[in-house]
């Protein structure tokens, strides 16, 4: 962990001693020395995790680096704050800003030099202790482009796949899920401990042929430990697919009592299969049965658990099957589809290897999974020492899992660790939107500015990840992962491994009770329900977390103003910002204290009403992602960072210069009845000329296809396509003007 954390240091010393050259003058040499030993000193914690010479001393040693490695960022981060909030003044505030300014420097320079200090003084103690020898960085370690570049494309792999070893399980649970003589809903238990492929073998029976055949409806619902009963009854009624967009969005307001009542008419007289995943109290399944009819048409619900006392506890009526571990010849299987997918011919020496390693796996197909991913990236003559690694590992660890897992971490680039332990963030089975973590992972800065775009690097570091089966793709649409989950047992070791980071799950007001703070905190996301946001609660939070680089409340209800739901004003002051979520508030417009957040990449306020007024984000010059129902005219400034612009009135968009949008990927216009659309024609043509485009909706009343040219438009980068309109409007040569399209939707047609 320590040397990811000091590997980003590095970087970002780096851009500050560029971009602040002139304010830093006095300390650049300081700053070069900070980031000389922090280099040193990530190489050396490199290659203790290479040899597996970490004791107690070096691990203490590590600590007193990480304390520098927080401190150094709080300082820089505060400096570069002030300078901000200074450069915003106005009036006899302005004037006294060059005496602040010689304040805030000579404050830095006390700092940095208090900071060079005590991180000299690390390295005489590393020498005093003899903890080790530093080495350098291991060659081409900052050659991000080659590395991106040379990564294999992922195959992403259908989780039913990888199922091997439950075949007579899954025969047995199938023949009880079909007994035509069980009229009455029955209930149907697996149970065992993590990893062992409860929640695969669940997935695999409610996709099967026959399951779908006998069964009108099949929901599917996760439970958590922290479970909340709104939430999985949302669940079920969201995954029937039997429910509008427009219609979620009205119920997702209605009380638990209420959602039962609604789930209940939508099932009664059906026959209905669901699946209640990761159950961890009996009286998680007491709030969800009343929601499920006791009909007499052969209804099914299948629970996985940990617990054998909740799976057998259920109901009088259930059926607890005991998930076994995997056979040597079943593990060595599935090993076999993960270790070797990519190679065509597998010589004896390397099988014997891979065959002394999954004996310590224990059976556990998690753990099996996770080698094999580990050691398909690794070359053949790396193979003994990996075995050599984990025999030495288990010697004094009998938990084989973690074991797996920690040689497997321990082999990634410092970026791909930090964007893995960012992971343990997200709530226990939380289906986490892969664009959604791709804005947030360059938000906070984990990745490196290189040749190639930050959002296809980051895209590639999930990809790596679930190449390795450290994360599991969930969706899959088109061969691209649209949503991931972490395995529990996975997420539990990362946040052992990332203890630094502050999260709040679901319990806002608890948080806002304690008096505890983290000073260190760059990111607040709220996940979950949660009752009216207060102006003076949203203050005390403020209070301690000016550093906020991500402030993600998608779901938070909102104080009112003049009849109006409203954002607290101190958001203004967070101008270290780089990602407002605000998704699904009930906003219907957006204060102009937005213009004051500069730095800003991501404004997310998707799921609320149309913003009607003019909104004013020409100061924004970092924005990349722009998501809402922008009714009113946006105004934006220099634009040649932004990607995503979704989604915009076609009377807004006429008002833009779209010339200056050279980097745009993602892009929807719309019709809107508050606006005057008369005489708007949008050009299809037009958008051909936007280089990088990927998707583009066009919910339009009038679009034409035309050419100034002679010349054939051809849409080279397209590769999804949403238009409102008769079919028979499309152009015949669809395959000449739009080559690489994938997808082509059709809305009110």
């Amino acid at each position: 962990m320590v040397d990811a954390i000091a590997g980003f240091l590095v970087g970002k010393i780096g851009n500050y001693i560029i971009e602040e050259a002139s304010m830093l003058m006095a300390v650049k040499d300081d700053l070069e020395v900070l980031k000389t030993e922090l280099t040193c000193i990530q190489g050396y914690l490199k290659d203790v995790q290479a040899r597996d010479r970490e004791d107690e001393v070096s691990k203490e040693w590590t600590k007193l680096v990480l304390d520098i490695a927080y401190d150094i960022e709080d300082v820089l981060d505060t400096y570069h704050m002030k300078l901000e909030e200074r450069s915003q003044r106005q009036g006899f505030k302005r004037w006294a800003n060059k005496l602040g300014r010689k304040m805030d420097s000579s404050s830095i320079v006390d700092d940095i030099r208090t900071l060079k200090g005590r991180i000299l003084d690390v390295t005489r103690k590393r020498k005093t202790y003899g903890i080790g020898n530093l080495n350098e960085p291991r060659g081409g370690e900052n050659n991000l482009s080659s590395w991106v570049r040379e990564l294999p494309h992922a195959r992403f792999v259908d989780q039913e796949e990888l199922i091997v070893g439950l075949e007579d399980d899954a025969k047995i649970l199938l023949e009880k899920i079909l007994d035509y003589k069980e009229n009455k809903r029955y209930i149907i238990s697996i149970f065992g401990m993590g990893g062992l492929g409860k929640t695969a073998l669940a997935r695999k029976l409610s996709n099967s042929c026959d399951v779908k055949n006998n069964f009108e409806y099949r929901a599917w619902t996760y439970v958590s430990q922290e479970y909340k009963t709104k939430d999985m009854l949302m669940g079920i009624i969201s995954s029937l697919g039997v429910i509008s967009g427009e219609e979620l969005e009205k119920i997702r307001m209605f009380a638990a009592e209420d959602l039962e009542v609604y789930l209940h008419s939508l099932l009664e007289g059906k026959k209905y299969l669901v699946v209640v995943d990761d159950i961890w109290e009996i009286e998680a399944w007491e709030s969800l049965k009343r929601a499920l009819p006791e009909n007499h048409r052969g209804s099914r619900v299948i629970i996985t658990t940990r617990i054998k006392a909740v799976a057998e506890g259920m109901d009088e009526r259930v059926y607890a099957h005991n998930l076994r571990f995997l056979t040597f010849e079943e593990s060595w299987k599935l090993f076999e589809k993960k270790a070797f997918r990519n190679r065509q011919w597998v010589d004896e020496d390397l099988q014997k290897i891979g065959k002394e390693m999954i004996k310590k796996c224990g059976g556990l197909p998690l753990a099996i999974v996770v080698l094999g991913g580990f050691l398909s990236r690794k070359r053949p003559r790396d193979w003994n020492e990996a075995c050599g690694n984990l025999w030495r590992r288990l010697k004094d660890n009998s938990n084989h899992f973690s074991t797996v897992f920690d040689l497997s971490f321990k082999e990634l680039r410092h970026e791909l660790k930090l964007c893995f332990l960012y992971l343990s963030i997200f709530p226990e089975d939380y289906e986490i939107n892969v664009e959604k973590l791709i804005r947030l992972l360059v938000a906070e800065g984990f990745i490196e500015e290189d040749k190639e775009m930050m959002e296809d690097v980051a895209r590639y570091y999930i990809e790596e990840l679930i190449d390795r089966s450290l994360v599991k793709a969930e969706r899959i649409e088109r061969g691209k992962v649209i949503t991931c989950k972490v395995h529990d047992l996975l997420r539990d070791v990362a946040i052992k491994k990332a203890k630094e980071r502050e999260v709040v799950h679901h319990q806002i007001n608890r948080y806002l009770s304690e008096k505890h703070r983290n000073k260190r905190m760059r990111s607040f996301l709220f996940f979950g329900e949660s009752e009216d946001l207060v102006g003076r609660d949203f203050e005390t939070i403020y209070l301690k977390l000016k550093l906020l680089r991500v402030l993600d409340l998608g779901g938070v209800r909102f104080p009112c103003e003049e009849g109006k739901k409203s954002l607290p004003e101190v958001i203004g002051d967070l101008i270290q910002l780089r990602y407002l979520g605000i998704a699904d508030t009930f906003l219907s417009n957006l204060p102009s204290f937005i213009s004051n957040l500069r730095f800003l990449q991501t404004l997310d306020a998707s799921g609320n009403e149309s913003i009607r007024q003019t909104i004013d984000l020409r100061n924004l010059t970092s924005l990349r992602h722009v998501i809402g129902k922008f009714v009113g005219e946006l105004l934006l400034g220099d634009t040649v960072n932004l990607q995503t612009l979704r989604s915009i009135s076609s009377y807004s968009w006429s008002k833009l210069n779209h010339e200056v949008f050279i980097n745009l990927r993602d892009l929807e216009i719309f019709d809107s009845m508050w606006v005057d659309q008369r005489g708007i024609s949008l050009d299809l043509a037009s958008f051909s000329k936007r280089k990088n485009l990927r998707a583009l909706t066009l919910k339009v009343s009038t679009f034409k296809l035309s050419s100034e040219s002679e010349e054939t438009v051809r849409f080279q980068t397209l590769v999804e396509l949403t238009l409102r309109c008769d079919i028979r409007r499309l152009p015949k040569d669809m395959d000449v003007i739009f080559p690489s399209l994938e997808s082509l939707t059709l809305v009110g047609s």
